[in-house]
C-alpha cells in the first residue's frame, strides 16, 4: 500500500495550526464572572492551606555534625509530610522524625551527593522568613485578584519566594509598594495573539529626546574638571568656559606658558576632543564622531530606562521602539492610568548632590553659584504654596547614577513618606568622603533642578544610605522611588504626539472588524459554493485552512494584531479566493476543449500555478517594502498581508489539489466533476 505522504504532511500542518490557535481562542473566550470568582475562592483556600503551616515555623536549626536539620516551631505544629513547597526543597534526601524537641530532618546515607545540609537549611530559613513576612492572603473587593499583605516595609526575597509555589504556575505577581501588597494576575498563556492599541485601548506616545542637551552637559562637566586640574597645578588662568554647544575656551594669563600635555589632561581629552592652541590659550572642540556616538548612546539609554520604568507599571505587551535619530514610539495597550504613565515616563530623574553656598547673595549669585528652588507644600492638601530659593554651588559633588536601590519609607514621628536611597560600593565611598570633609555644611539634594531638601551634615555618613524628603504623598514617593531605581533619563524629553484610546472604542473596533470579516467570509463562501458547486466547497475548506495558518503564524511569533492587520487578513480572503477562481476557470477551459477530466484537472493546476505565483510574488515584494519602510500601522498591515499571501498560495495550490485528488483523481473511472 502506498503511503500518502502528501496528505499526511497537510494533515500535520493543519493539526499544528489548530494547536497554535488554541491559546488565543482560550484567552479571548467569554468567561462567566461567577465561575471565575468561584475559582479564585478555591485558589485562595489552596494558598492559605499551604501558607498557614509555614507561618508556625520559626527556624531551621542546622546541625552539621549530625547531618540533620531541626525544625523549631510552635508547640502544636505537626510537620506536613505532603506539603509541596517543603517537599520540593528536601525531596527524597531526608528522613522525617520527631522527638521531644520537635521535628528532625536527617540526611539519608544514600542521598544525592550534591545535597548539603547547610544549603537545604538556608533554603528552608529563607522560606520561613518569607512566610512570616506575609500577614495574610485575601481577595480584593471584586473577587478578581488575590492579594498578599506583607508587613510594612518588607519585601519577599526573590531567591526563595513562597508565592512562586503558591501560585502553582497559574498566576503572576507584582509588588505595590505604597500598599505593602503583592497582587496576583492570571499568568498569560504562551503563543497568544495580542490585541493592539487600537483594538483594546491604551496610550500612544511619540517622544523626542533632547540629545543636544546631553552634549552640553558633558561639556559643562569637562569644563569643571579642567578648571579643577588647572587650580591643582597652580596654573594662572583667566577663565575656562563653554563658548558653544561643542567648544570650550581656556584663557590663560598673558605670562602663563602652561601646556595641556599632562596625564590628567590627556586622560580627559585624547581621542574625543580636538585641542587647538590660540593666542590666549586653548580651544577644545568635541569631535563630530564623538557627538554622533554620544547621541546614539543617549537614545539607547533612554530606551532602556523607559522600558525599565514601564515594566514596573505592569503593562502587558508594551511596545517601545526607536524611530529616526532622536524619537521613541511608545504603545501601552490596556493601560488604565495614563496620567501615572505620563509622570513615570516623563520624569527625567536626574539626581544631584550640591552644597548650599556659605557665602554670596540670592539676588546676586557668583559665577560658581546658582539659585534653585524648593517647593513648599501644604502638609494636608500637598498643594504648592510657595517656592523657597536656595543659593547652591554649581559644582556637583555626587550624581544619582550610584544609586543601588530606592524605596518608600515613613517617618516614625509624623508618618510622612520619604524615599530612602542606598548607594553602590563606589557611591558609598564617595558619599563618605563628601560628608567627612564637609561636616557642618548643608548638602542640597536636587532632583530635576528642584531642591528636595537640604540637610546639614552632622557627621560622616559611612553606611551608604541617604533619604529624600519633600512633603511627598505616598503615591508621589512611590513613583519617585520607581524612576530612581530604573535610572535617570540621559536628557529631557518632549512629547511630539500623544493619543489615548478608550477601551470602549477598542471594543467597538474589534466588533466592527469581526463583523466585516464574517460578512466578507460568508459572502465569498456562498458565492463559491453556488457558482462552483463541490469545487467551490473545496475552496471554502482551503479558505478556513488559510485563516488557521495565518492565526498560527501570528500566535507562534506572539504578534500584536492591530486594526490595519485585520484589514490585511480581510484582503487576504479575497486574494485567496482569486487563486481558486483562476484554477477552476482553467479546469473549465480544458473541459470545454474536450480534454479528459483527469487531464483537465492536472493542466488547470499547472497553468494556473504560474499565474498565481507571478501575481502573489509581486504583491509580497510590495508588502516587504511597506514592512521595511512603513510605520507601525502600515507595518502591521504589511506583515499580515505577507503571511496571508504565503498561506493562500499553500492552501490554494497544495491543499486544493489534495482535495481534488482525494475526491476525484483516486477514482479508476472519472467521467465528470462538479465545477
Amino acid at each position: 500500500m502506498k503511503i500518502p505522504w502528501k496528505a499526511l504532511a497537510i494533515l500535520a500542518v493543519l493539526v499544528i495550526s489548530i494547536i497554535l490557535n488554541i491559546p488565543t481562542i482560550r484567552t479571548n473566550m467569554p468567561v462567566d464572572e461567577n465561575v471565575a470568582k468561584e475559582n479564585m475562592v478555591k485558589e485562595l483556600k489552596r494558598m492559605q492551606d499551604l501558607l498557614n503551616p509555614l507561618k508556625k515555623i520559626h527556624l531551621a536549626l542546622i546541625e552539621s555534625k549530625d547531618n540533620q536539620i531541626r525544625i523549631m516551631a510552635d508547640k502544636d505544629f505537626d510537620y506536613p509530610v505532603d506539603h509541596p513547597i517543603l517537599s520540593d526543597i528536601i525531596k527524597d534526601n531526608f528522613t522525617i522524625s520527631k522527638d521531644d524537641k520537635g521535628t528532625l530532618l536527617v540526611l539519608k546515607p544514600d542521598a544525592n551527593k550534591d545535597v548539603f545540609v547547610t544549603d537545604i537549611g538556608n533554603q528552608l530559613n529563607g522560606l520561613f522568613t518569607n512566610a512570616r513576612k506575609i500577614e495574610n492572603i485575601q481577595l480584593d473587593e471584586n473577587g478578581n485578584t488575590i492579594i498578599f499583605n506583607v508587613k510594612k516595609g518588607k519585601r519577599l526575597s526573590p531567591l526563595i519566594e513562597p508565592t512562586k509555589t503558591l501560585l502553582a504556575g497559574n498566576f503572576e505577581i507584582s509588588y505595590k509598594e505604597e500598599l505593602n501588597q503583592y497582587h496576583t494576575r492570571p499568568k498569560e498563556l504562551e503563543n497568544v495573539i495580542s490585541m493592539g492599541l487600537d483594538l483594546q485601548g491604551g496610550m500612544y506616545q511619540d517622544i523626542g529626546v533632547k540629545t543636544d542637551e546631553v552634549i552640553i552637559a558633558i561639556l559643562d562637566r569637562l569644563t569643571e574638571e579642567l578648571e579643577d586640574n588647572l587650580i591643582s597645578d597652580n596654573v594662572n588662568y583667566e577663565s575656562v568656559s563653554r563658548i558653544s554647544d561643542t567648544e570650550i575656551e581656556i584663557i590663560l594669563e598673558p605670562e602663563e606658558l602652561f601646556e595641556l600635555t599632562g596625564s590628567d589632561y590627556t586622560r580627559l581629552l585624547e581621542r574625543t576632543y580636538d585641542v587647538t592652541k590660540t593666542d590666549q590659550g586653548y580651544l577644545v572642540t568635541l569631535l563630530a564622531d564623538e557627538i554622533t556616538r554620544i547621541k546614539k548612546r543617549a537614545i539607547e539609554q533612554a530606551l532602556e530606562t523607559i522600558r525599565n520604568r514601564i515594566d514596573q507599571l505592569g503593562v502587558k505587551e508594551p511596545s517601545i521602539q526607536q524611530r529616526g535619530d532622536d524619537s521613541i514610539i511608545i504603545q501601552l495597550p490596556g493601560l488604565k492610568d495614563p496620567d501615572q504613565a505620563r509622570r513615570v515616563i516623563g520624569t527625567v530623574a536626574v539626581l544631584h548632590f550640591q552644597f548650599v553656598a556659605d557665602k554670596g547673595s540670592i539676588d546676586n549669585p557668583g559665577k560658581d553659584q546658582v539659585v534653585l528652588y524648593e517647593e513648599i507644600r501644604d502638609p494636608t492638601t500637598k498643594e504648592v504654596l510657595s517656592n523657597r530659593p536656595w543659593l547652591v554651588e554649581k559644582k556637583i559633588q555626587m550624581q544619582g547614577d550610584r544609586i543601588r536601590d530606592s524605596r518608600v519609607n515613613f517617618l516614625q514621628t509624623t508618618g510622612a513618606a520619604y524615599v530612602g536611597l542606598s548607594f553602590d560600593s563606589i557611591g558609598k565611598d564617595e558619599f563618605a568622603v563628601v560628608t567627612r570633609n564637609n561636616v557642618g555644611r548643608m548638602l542640597a539634594i536636587v532632583l530635576d533642578g528642584k531642591v528636595q531638601s537640604a540637610p546639614r551634615i552632622n557627621e560622616e555618613i559611612a553606611g551608604g544610605e541617604a533619604q529624600i524628603s519633600g512633603s511627598f504623598t505616598t503615591e508621589e514617593a512611590t513613583e519617585l522611588a520607581l524612576v530612581l531605581r530604573s535610572g535617570s533619563l540621559p536628557a529631557p524629553i518632549i512629547i511630539n504626539e500623544e493619543r489615548t484610546v478608550g477601551p470602549s472604542l477598542g471594543a467597538d473596533s474589534i466588533r466592527k472588524s469581526l463583523i466585516a470579516l464574517c460578512i466578507g467570509f460568508a459572502g465569498v463562501m456562498v458565492f463559491m459554493v453556488v457558482y462552483y458547486n463541490v469545487s467551490g466547497f473545496f475552496s471554502v475548506i482551503a479558505l478556513l485552512f488559510n485563516l488557521s495558518l495565518i492565526g498560527a503564524v501570528l500566535a507562534y511569533f506572539q504578534a500584536t494584531l492591530t486594526l490595519p492587520g485585520m484589514a490585511g487578513i480581510i484582503l487576504t480572503i479575497g486574494m485567496a479566493v482569486d487563486a481558486n477562481v483562476l484554477i477552476f476557470e482553467r479546469i473549465r477551459e480544458e473541459i470545454n476543449r474536450g480534454s479528459p477530466i483527469r487531464t483537465a484537472i492536472n493542466t488547470g493546476f499547472q497553468r494556473a500555478t504560474v499565474t498565481i505565483l507571478d501575481s502573489n510574488i509581486t504583491t509580497i515584494l510590495a508588502a516587504i517594502v511597506l514592512a521595511q519602510f512603513g510605520t507601525g500601522t502600515i507595518k502591521g498591515f504589511a506583515v499580515t498581508l505577507s503571511i496571508g499571501i504565503l498561506a493562500s498560495m499553500f492552501t490554494s495550490i497544495v491543499v486544493g489539489r489534495a482535495l481534488f485528488e482525494l475526491v476525484y483523481l483516486r477514482r479508476s473511472r472519472l467521467e465528470k466533476i462538479s465545477i
